[in-house]
């Protein structure tokens, strides 16, 4: 049988949806997949009944009021932690003998599939960082960047899941989603919401946005869209106890409350944004400062973290206003590209 090794970054569970996505894809063309991941990320998986190897080591970015700090810090812990991963992922990959390894942001099963000569796929949502704001920061980030192009032009295949041109081993997928199982009132009936304007507040995956959950209840809260209740998933703190909001915690279906919502409001991470446009749902994200890759992913929807001042009246704009559902399929796409790999 085909062995495929699939690294998942554990910082958010974007990564870890999309590879939960791929593996059954790729299961169903006959391939073994073994998961690995670390944290938060290797109990999400495993909680939805899948085996994964909690064996990677990646510190989340350190944010205080809706804005990260001390990248240069970030940077040097990430480096390593990354050297302490590699030592359990070679023991991994001795063990397994894979035939290709996949890296979904994990940097050290790529590290060692070069070293074993051993097939390569790198999937990532950015090919560039800037996350340095300081002069230091800035010129830790420069030998990074230098690494990381490096490692971009040698893996066999760099897979982007977003839509571009390809060029060279860089291949563009189009977003990869999880497909709703529920219709909108089922999804209601099962978490027991009330009738209404639905606000969903999606959470981190990696546990940050309190910035943001304050203000989004403040404007619930205050009436200023009458008839609406707001609905929290991701939450790994203290259960909001608050009239009008239902605090679910983390679900397994967040896809399934993103399709029902009549609005969405997150911090920018790229999983909820592409489902959000995959249902049609209608959605404000506002991203953390100096957070590199959100602000990116913000300013597409014209959105940044100054759009916080304007959340009322953004929401009130936005919400029950859906578009036509675009029904990514870049998990289809991607899986057979990692076949073809075989």
């Amino acid at each position: 049988m085909r062995k495929v090794l699939y690294g998942i970054s554990p910082i958010g569970l974007g990564h870890a949806t999309r590879g939960l996505v791929l593996s059954e894809q790729l299961a169903k063309e006959g391939v073994d997949v073994k998961l690995y991941s670390g944290g938060k990320a290797a109990e999400f998986i495993r909680e939805r009944g899948n085996s994964v190897e909690d064996i990677v080591d990646d510190p989340v970015p350190t944010v205080v009021n809706g804005e990260m700090k001390w990248s240069s810090l970030w940077y040097i812990r990430s480096w390593l932690a990354l050297g302490r991963t590699s030592k359990r992922t070679e023991r991994l990959f001795d063990s397994y003998q894979p035939d290709l390894v996949v890296g979904d942001e994990e940097f050290s099963g790529i590290d060692v599939a070069e070293r074993r000569g051993t097939k390569r796929v790198l999937i990532s949502d950015e090919l560039t960082l800037g996350f340095g704001r300081t002069w230091l920061s800035r010129k830790i980030e420069e030998r990074v960047d230098r690494w990381y192009k490096r490692l971009q032009r040698s893996v066999d295949l760099l897979i982007v899941p977003e839509f571009g041109k390809d060029s060279g081993n860089t291949k563009y997928a189009g977003p990869v989603v999880r497909a709703p199982t529920m219709y909108p009132d089922e999804t209601r009936k099962k978490y027991g919401l009330s009738e209404g304007k639905m606000v969903l507040f999606s959470m981190s995956g990696s546990g940050i946005g309190n910035y943001l959950l304050r203000e989004t209840i403040g404007v619930i809260k205050g009436g200023a869209i009458p008839g609406a209740f707001l609905v929290v998933a991701g939450n790994r703190g203290p259960k909001v106890a608050d009239s009008n909001v239902f605090d679910l915690g983390m679900v397994d279906d967040n896809q399934n409350l993103i399709s029902a919502a009549d609005l969405v409001v997150s911090t920018a991470g790229k999983s909820t944004i592409d489902e959000a446009a995959s249902a049609g749902t209608p959605i404000i994200v506002v991203p953390i400062k100096n957070h590199a890759e959100q602000e990116r992913n913000a300013a597409t929807l014209g959105y940044s973290y100054e759009s916080l001042a304007d959340l009322p009246a953004l929401m009130k704009q936005k919400i029950g206003k859906r578009e036509p559902p675009k029904n990514f399929r870049g998990g289809e796409i991607i899986s057979r590209l990692l076949v073809s790999m075989l």
